[in-house]
């Protein structure tokens, strides 16, 4: 997942930093200035314009920008709660109210590895496989337009500071059309963590030491 979030990244910002050297003449004449040539997918592009791409990739996968991003804006925060937690509490007939609420909002990340993941874990599933890896393929495709989008509002800014405005509108209205294909995913993810914990409230088992876990928080002071 994390090298083929790194991999988009690389080839959004290339694209892009074609794009404001193109709009912009002095920067397309400092990207120009090296004559060394780098072959990626059987096309020789100039060094200068990988370099940036590179180093940028490089960085959001080391610091894993969409998780710096999700955890600012509390993107898998609501997910966890709203559409895995609660609705897989709704599944056992357990009640959530407002003070269970809040034990599983500050207990999200361990709650989640001792319910959802201890049998939905991308590792490991003990429910359907495939289902899982469909999930993990979901998700990387909204880490990716999440990167995206960052990518796209700095290029956007970039533009917008070297007057390149006819560039800058372009990009911003890319970014309108990667936001609106972005908030889409979100359903989608959501339809598809629905059907997991379909699966893991299906096996008597697996219910009854879910509800136990959750119990246990329940009665915790």
């Amino acid at each position: 997942m994390l090298n083929k979030i790194g991999l988009s990244t690389f080839l959004c910002t290339l694209a892009l930093t074609w794009v404001v050297g193109h709009f912009s003449a002095p920067i397309a004449a400092l990207l120009k200035s090296e004559t060394t040539t780098v072959e990626i997918l059987t096309v020789k592009i100039p060094l200068l314009y990988v370099v940036p791409a590179a180093i940028i990739a490089i960085a959001a996968r080391v610091v894993r920008l969409h998780d710096k991003i999700s955890n600012v804006l509390g993107i898998r925060e609501r997910f966890d709660l709203n559409r895995i937690l609660i609705p897989l509490c709704q599944a056992l007939q357990i009640p959530v109210d407002n003070r269970f609420k809040e034990k599983l909002r500050n207990q999200r990340t361990s709650v989640m590895a001792r319910t959802f993941y201890r049998y939905a874990s991308f590792e490991e599933p003990k429910i359907s496989k495939a289902l899982v890896l469909s999930s993990a393929d979901r998700w990387t495709w909204y880490w990716i337009l999440l990167e995206g989008c960052a990518v796209l509002a700095i290029a956007g800014a970039a533009l917008l500071g070297l007057r390149a405005y006819a560039g800058a509108g372009a990009v911003l209205a890319v970014l309108l059309i990667a936001v609106l294909v972005f908030s889409t995913y979100y359903s989608v993810c959501g339809r598809l963590a629905d059907a997991q914990i379909e699966e893991i409230v299906a096996d008597g088992q697996r219910a009854d030491e879910v509800t136990a876990e959750f119990q246990r928080i329940r009665n915790q002071p």
